[in-house]
């Protein structure tokens, strides 16, 4: 009886954060998309309320990462303290806080890492596109935040000069677990000032602060999803002004998906055709009888 009534108060709790988040969310894109295609999720408008409306905001999505790319990327490794920006450290496989120049971060770029979130170069997500046995303690994907800070030059002793403070920007990679292939991932940002907060389906894998605060001054641009290298499909893009909670993240995801974790989009469409087919085979389709046996032969790449 007991356990019955606190299911029930669960799913009110549930309906009532998803019946707020209808009432509160800036802008939702439903269309399932190819992240192959990189196609343009939200508009610039969208992206100035996520990264400066009152200081938090949340963008959230699901992904399905079908395939990346084939052939591995040997990536060279630096020892710890180094500070060449392009290679990650080769004790941990991981990248350091790097300095662009001027505000061209370029530099910055990851090697094998592919974009699953770009929100005007000032806030990605970035997923290893394919395995790398040089850096075997590399993060599978990786929260990147451009930043700001100021630097005081030192001045002699006795110096009548006023130091001039510099304008420093940075990019501030954070590394998060994995996000797997060939399956559907509700994946959540949620920011409030210099802390970030990421979900996996409703579960907090990540609660960090950033070094500096985050670079608010640029152009914004459009958000887009996706990486020519890498196969597979978003679906459900929405964004938030405000920092959502965890019980506004997961009752979001749970309305939106069935008890697998698929997202409840509309299934009209045949499976293969949102869905590439395997390499070798059509690994959309179920199992095959064969007359000759009364047991069922799953025909996949990995039987």
């Amino acid at each position: 009886m007991w356990g019955f009534i606190a299911i029930l108060i669960a799913s009110l709790i549930f309906w009532y954060s998803f019946q707020k988040l209808k009432e509160e969310k800036s802008s939702v894109k439903d269309e399932l998309l190819s992240l192959q295609s990189k196609p343009e999720v939200a508009k610039s408008d969208v992206t100035k309320l996520l990264l400066s409306s009152q200081n938090t905001g949340t963008f959230q999505a699901f992904f399905y990462p079908l395939q990346g790319q084939k052939t591995g990327v040997v990536t060279l490794c630096n020892p710890t303290g180094s500070e060449n920006p392009g290679e990650p450290e080769c004790s941990t496989g991981q990248y350091n806080l790097c300095k662009c120049i001027g505000s061209d971060c370029s530099r910055c770029r990851h090697s094998g890492y592919v974009n699953l979130i770009n929100i005007s170069n000032v806030i990605r997500l970035e997923m290893l596109a394919s395995p790398d046995a040089s850096r075997q303690h590399a993060a599978g994907a990786q929260l990147v935040v451009r930043t700001t800070g100021m630097r005081t030059p030192v001045t002699a002793p006795g110096s009548n000069v006023v130091p001039q403070q510099t304008q420093l920007i940075y990019e501030e990679t954070i590394p998060l677990p994995n996000i797997p292939f060939q399956k559907w991932t509700h994946v959540a940002i949620a920011r409030e000032g210099r802390r970030f907060d990421v979900y996996y389906n409703g579960e907090i894998v990540l609660s960090k602060r950033t070094q500096y605060v985050m670079d608010t001054k640029a152009a914004y641009g459009p958000i887009t999803a996706g990486d020519p290298n890498l196969l597979g499909k978003i679906v459900f893009v929405e964004s938030f002004p405000q920092k959502l909670s965890q019980t506004e993240i997961m009752a979001n995801y749970k309305a939106k998906s069935d008890t697998t974790g698929k997202p409840l989009f509309s299934t009209s469409a045949n499976l293969s055709d949102y869905i590439p087919n395997c390499e070798g085979g059509d690994c959309a389709k179920g199992p095959k009888m064969r007359p000759t046996s009364p047991l069922l032969d799953w025909e996949t790449q990995y039987a």
